[in-house]
């Protein structure tokens, strides 16, 4: 018998791109519903931890202590409670004292620079055409102008100017970004999880033949080898690997430049590889009405002869 009889003939269909990318999206919409659910789980663990309430209760205390800040909500935000602050007087008055109290403060100032340009800001302000301070003796007071206008120049300083010094205190800025952090390892944390959970554990577990994710198992597709089996174990946990730690982060700092390449292969090479595809030598085949064999002895065992398929040597085609 010649080696050609012996040669295993094995017909794939090539998966559509359309529902290539199908399942792809699908993936990442799984992926961000299960990140989002579980951190919020997880977020709400954490936020009720000891350490975070301490820290948590650290930073609101420098911003009460500031005086920018009344129970923890910014003093422009506060005075809008009409039942405690009435009228616009009773909120520039409130909002004038806190400002001052703030600037004069050696915890958050090591001189007077910034009062003093506090003042400056003061003694240029106007209000249809007329200034809202004037300089008496060595004091800078209020000119006999509407309320709303004086209210209107304090609630601006406090948004534009006084928390930007808050916000270069060290103390408050290191409080700050420790609770921004935990947020990003948090984020990063149940993205990982869940890309683990859906792109391998399910493809070596719950759909080993074809290596599927969920998208790729609704959309009937998965992947072979070169030898026209299923992809090793081995071999798949690299391919996760490189998606994970060098395919993703590229795509993040370069613009998906990495992902628009691969796209555009899909379009433009005859068997639809996409980047990974090429770089792990697989192909992304129809599974609809044909199983993927999962090594060449389950091959030899269901057609009872010797196997040797590539795609190289026309053993199998993608149609």
């Amino acid at each position: 018998m010649s080696d050609e009889s012996q040669v295993q003939e094995l017909v794939y269909t090539k998966a559509k791109l359309g529902r290539r990318l199908l399942g792809h999206f699908m993936d990442i919409g799984i992926l961000f519903l299960a990140s989002l659910i579980l951190y919020a789980a997880m977020n709400s663990i954490v936020v009720n931890t000891s350490w975070y309430k301490s820290k948590n209760d650290e930073l609101t205390t420098i911003k009460n202590d500031s005086g920018l800040y009344i129970e923890g909500v910014l003093a422009t935000s506060y005075v809008l409670d009409d039942e405690k602050y009435p009228t616009n007087e009773d909120k520039k008055n409130e909002l004038s004292g806190r400002i001052l109290s703030f600037y004069q403060n050696p915890t958050y100032f090591s001189n007077n620079d910034a009062l003093t340009k506090y003042n400056e800001r003061r003694l240029a302000a106007k209000g249809d055409g007329v200034p809202l301070f004037k300089q008496e003796g060595e004091y800078i007071i209020e000119n006999a102008v509407e309320d709303t206008l004086l209210y209107q120049f304090y609630e601006k300083e406090i948004e534009e100017y006084s928390v930007g010094y808050l916000v270069n205190n060290l103390t408050y800025l290191i409080l700050t970004k420790l609770s921004f952090f935990t947020s990003i390892v948090e984020i990063v944390i149940v993205t990982t999880l869940n890309f683990v959970v859906l792109y391998l554990v399910f493809p070596l577990t719950c759909f080993k033949r074809g290596r599927q994710t969920i998208g790729m198992k609704l959309e009937k597709i998965g992947l072979i080898s070169v030898r026209a089996d299923n992809v090793r174990t081995g071999v798949y946990i690299g391919r996760f690997f490189f998606m994970y730690f060098v395919f993703l982060p590229i795509n993040f700092v370069s613009f998906l430049i990495p992902s628009i390449v691969s796209t555009t292969m899909m379009y433009l090479t005859k068997t639809n590889s996409s980047l990974p595809n090429y770089i792990f030598n697989d192909y992304m085949v129809d599974v609809t009405d044909q199983d993927i064999y999962l090594n060449i002895l389950e091959i030899e065992e269901s057609k009872n002869k010797v196997a040797s398929a590539s795609i190289e040597n026309r053993d199998f085609k993608l149609k």
